[in-house]
C-alpha cells in the first residue's frame, strides 16, 4: 500500500488470502445498464447528487451494476463498473456519513483535501464524508461499499464505553488497511452480507440491531479513531472519580448559565490539574469541552424541535445556551455536528 496521508505503510495482503464470494448480494435489489448516460442519471437520482460519476470517454463504458441491502441504518452496496479507461467519482460532503470501500478488483487513488491514498485489491479504505473528495478508479472495478451513520456509531460508543461524546467521532483522513489487519471486521461484514442475501435473513428485528451494533464495535476497535483509548478501557475502567461526576452533574443542571473554569474547580473540590486529567481520562474531553458539548446538544435539541414548531431562531438558540457570539456558535456547532445550525433547523 502507498499512502501519502501520514499513515504508516504496510505490506499489501495477497488477494488469494481473501476469497470474495462471487454470489455476494446476488439476490438483493439490483440495477444494471450498459448505457453510461443511464448509469450517470441513476447515480445522481439515487444519491441526491452526492456522487458525481464521470468518464474520460463514454465510448469506453461497458457496464454499471449495483446490488444493495440494508441492515438498520447501514447500507451495503456491491458495485461493478466496466470501463477501459476507468472512471471518476466526485463525492460531496455529508457530516453523518462514514464510507468503507473494500476493493475486490481494480485499483484507485483517493484524494480529500491535501491527503492522498492508493487502494489495491484486498484493501479497505475508510473515507469520512466531512468534505468533498475525489476518487479515480482504474480499469474494470468491483468493490463492496459500506455506508455507516456516524451518529449511530457515536450512540453505540457512548453506551459501550460509558462516556459522553464531547468531540465528534473522527477516524482521520483516508485510512487504508489490508484486510489481513482487520480480518475479524472483514469476516463480520461478509457474514452480514451472506445473511442479507437470504430470502429470509436471520439479521432482522432485535438480532439485526445486535448485528449492526457488533459491526460498529468491531470497526471502532479495528480502525484508529479519537475514542480508541476510551473504548479499549470501556466498562473495565473504574468509575469516574467523585469530582468528575460532581462537575458533570453541575454542568448538566447549569449549562445555560455563565460558567468559568474556576467555578468548575470550586464545584469539583479538586485541583484544576486533577479535574483536567480526570475528564481527559474518563470522558475523553476537558471540563470546558464537556460544557461546550452539553450546550451544543441543548441547542441542537431546540433547533430540531423548531423545525416542527417554528418557535426559535438560530440566534435565540445560541443565546439560550450561553453564546454571545453567533459566529463562534456556528463554528463550534459545525465542528461538533458537521452541519450548520441553519441546516439542522431546516432538515433535521
Amino acid at each position: 500500500m502507498r499512502s501519502r496521508a501520514g499513515m504508516d505503510a504496510t505490506a499489501v495482503a495477497p488477494a488469494a488470502d481473501f476469497a470474495f464470494d462471487p454470489a455476494l448480494l446476488s439476490n438483493r435489489r439490483r440495477f444494471s445498464t450498459g448505457d453510461y448516460h443511464v448509469a450517470r442519471r441513476y447515480i445522481e437520482r439515487t444519491t441526491g447528487g452526492f456522487f458525481d460519476f464521470s468518464l474520460q470517454s463514454a465510448r469506453e463504458f461497458r457496464q454499471y451494476d449495483i446490488r444493495s441491502a440494508r441492515l438498520g441504518e447501514t447500507r451495503f452496496e456491491l458495485v461493478r463498473v466496466d470501463s477501459l479507461s476507468g472512471y471518476h467519482i466526485e463525492m460531496m460532503d455529508n457530516p453523518d456519513l462514514v464510507l468503507l470501500h473494500i476493493l475486490m478488483r481494480g485499483s484507485a487513488q483517493l484524494q480529500q483535501g491535501a491527503a492522498h491514498a492508493d487502494v489495491a485489491p484486498s484493501q479497505m479504505a475508510l473515507l469520512e464524508a466531512t468534505g468533498r473528495s475525489h476518487k479515480r478508479w482504474h480499469g474494470s472495478t468491483q468493490l463492496l461499499m459500506v455506508k455507516l451513520s456516524r451518529r449511530r456509531m457515536e450512540q453505540v460508543l457512548a453506551s459501550e464505553a460509558g462516556i459522553d461524546i464531547g468531540a465528534p467521532l473522527d477516524f482521520g483522513v483516508l485510512q487504508v488497511l489490508d484486510l489481513g489487519q482487520i480480518s475479524t471486521l472483514w469476516h463480520s461484514i461478509m457474514t452480514i452480507c451472506q445473511d442479507l442475501n437470504d430470502p429470509q435473513p436471520s439479521f432482522s428485528g432485535h438480532a439485526g440491531r445486535l448485528a449492526e451494533r457488533t459491526l460498529f464495535l468491531l470497526l471502532l476497535a479495528a480502525v484508529r479513531n479519537n475514542y480508541s483509548r476510551a473504548l479499549a478501557e470501556g466498562r473495565s475502567s473504574p468509575a469516574a472519580p467523585y469530582y468528575v461526576r460532581r462537575v458533570e452533574d453541575y454542568i448538566q443542571s447549569h449549562a445555560r448559565e455563565e460558567i468559568s473554569t474556576a467555578d468548575l474547580v470550586r464545584i469539583g473540590g479538586a485541583s484544576a490539574r486533577s479535574l483536567y486529567h480526570g475528564f481527559r481520562k474518563f470522558r475523553s474531553t476537558t471540563p470546558m469541552g464537556y460544557l461546550k458539548a452539553v450546550r451544543l446538544g441543548l441547542a441542537r435539541d431546540a433547533l430540531m424541535k423548531d423545525r416542527r414548531h417554528g418557535s426559535i431562531s438560530v440566534t435565540d438558540a445560541a443565546i439560550a445556551v450561553g453564546y454571545a457570539n453567533l459566529s463562534q456558535f456556528s463554528r463550534d456547532y459545525r465542528a461538533r455536528f458537521r452541519e450548520s445550525p441553519t441546516q439542522t433547523r431546516a432538515y433535521a
